[in-house]
């Protein structure tokens, strides 16, 4: 069975089809403002900064409290991947460690639960294996005071304030592939003119057809029909959401060619993140790829584009528990490999797939003990005309993501497939689905 990350029947992804367009054309691009996970210092007790001791890179240094110097030590990342980032390397509980009073250290970057962090909106950081709070040993604000796991108390030691910064869990994303519905034009700006809390945005589907031809759906994407569409997501970046482009889905061919051609592929990829400011990509792997060919994609983009660039895939939600999966790699096999890499799973929860109609299947994946909630975004269908099964109405979709914010405090946060129909608020309103679902998840 072949998922349907699609539109309705009739108007389906653009396969490789239509007129040859040569790559060199995407220089014609409008410009947009990236929106970066943003890095700076984070302030907490008396006015001090989290701090790097003595600025050393070397794995196990403390994490300390500090007069605010403005150093590189001092410089704390805010990842897409859920990180705190110093020094290229991250912020850790040392040795995994859940007990009150475990240190916190610099360590390279793995992947693990001990190296997540969730900023909440009481200005905690916390630890979600552990479920406690970053605080200063003992409330002592004199500089040089190591900085420990403990159970959060809402006193000053644990109240810290990062440069403003995207979200890292409750994320509401919109997948945006109809621009245009019927000969009209479909922009996404209702999402941000009606304060949806909306932070990402995925434009659907781009296609690597052939060594000369790109299409965004069936077209250049550089097109004159897409000109408003990449200023209207400049104009949404510019106002912090994060604008990711979709590749693949259920058009097949792209990964293939990634996989068995990379050196020829990869670099078309490239040139279409940096023309259009990209600030991530989606990858829906919905044919065969190897896993060492997925990895390769993986580890090429997080070299070039950097730390806070957005990694994310779309795998069907069986495939993150042990079932169903249209990829041909493992998903668990992937992330024990590059999972510090990964941003996030947009996991489809519909056609089969898993169902979000109660968190049975949700919880599914978190209870393997492998990727973490912080990282699992519950992909819906947002109007039953998009997919061939398995959408639910707003009440019922609200009920369940409340529940699951209300298991894991770093729950992933919600998708919708697509955004120009989206009920309740149908063509008319499609903005409301975010709106809804950001409220269900307490934004």
């Amino acid at each position: 069975m072949s998922t349907q990350r699609t539109r309705p029947l009739g108007r389906r992804l653009a396969a490789a089809s239509v007129a040859t367009t040569a790559v060199a054309v995407l220089a014609a691009a409008p410009s947009a403002s990236a929106a970066p996970n943003p890095t700076g210092q984070v302030t907490g007790l008396a006015g001090k900064c989290i701090d790097v001791a003595s600025s050393n890179t070397a794995n196990g240094t403390p994490i300390q409290l500090y007069d605010c110097n403005g150093t590189a030590a001092q410089q704390i990342n805010f990842n897409a991947d859920g990180t705190l980032r110093a020094l290229g390397k991250c912020i850790d509980v040392t040795q995994s460690g859940t007990t009150n009073g475990t240190p916190i250290q610099l360590w390279d970057c793995n992947g693990t639960a001990a190296q997540q962090w969730i900023h909440t909106p009481n200005q905690d950081l916390v630890n979600p294996q552990a479920n406690k709070c970053l605080d200063v040993t003992g409330g002592n604000s004199a500089s040089g005071t190591r900085l420990q796991l403990y159970d959060c108390n809402g006193t000053a030691a644990q109240k810290w304030t990062p440069p403003a910064h995207p979200r890292t869990y409750r994320r509401t994303v919109v997948y945006y592939q109809t621009q245009y519905n019927g000969g009209t034009y479909v922009s996404p700006l209702g999402l941000t003119n009606n304060n949806t809390r909306v932070t990402d945005v995925i434009v659907a589907a781009i296609h690597l057809n052939s060594p000369t031809q790109v299409h965004l759906n069936d077209h250049p994407p550089s097109d004159a029909r897409f000109q408003q569409m990449w200023r209207d997501l400049a104009t949404m970046q510019a106002k912090g959401v994060r604008v990711l482009g979709m590749v693949g889905g259920a058009a097949q061919g792209s990964f293939q060619r990634l996989d068995t051609d990379f050196n020829t592929y990869y670099p078309i990829l490239k040139n279409i993140i940096t023309t259009y400011k990209l600030d991530g990509v989606d990858l829906d792997v919905e044919e065969y790829m190897s896993l060492a060919g997925i990895e390769r994609v993986i580890r090429a983009l997080r070299t070039d584009f950097g730390p806070n660039f957005v990694i994310t895939l779309a795998p069907v939600a069986t495939a993150l528990y042990g079932g169903g999966n249209l990829s041909g790699f493992n998903y668990e096999q992937l992330y024990r490999d590059v999972g510090s890499q990964i941003s996030w799973f947009n996991a489809q929860f519909y056609n089969g797939w898993g169902y979000m109609g109660t968190p049975a299947n949700y919880q599914s994946i978190i209870n393997r003990g492998l990727i973490p909630a912080q990282k699992v975004v519950a992909g819906m269908l947002s109007n039953p005309g998009n997919g061939g099964s398995g959408y639910i109405d707003i009440p019922t979709a609200k009920s369940t993501v409340s529940g699951l914010v209300g298991t894991h405090q770093a729950f992933g946060g919600a998708a919708s497939w697509e955004y120009f129909n989206s009920l309740p608020g149908n063509t008319g309103a499609p903005w409301q689905w975010a709106a809804e679902l950001s409220s269900a998840m307490g934004r």
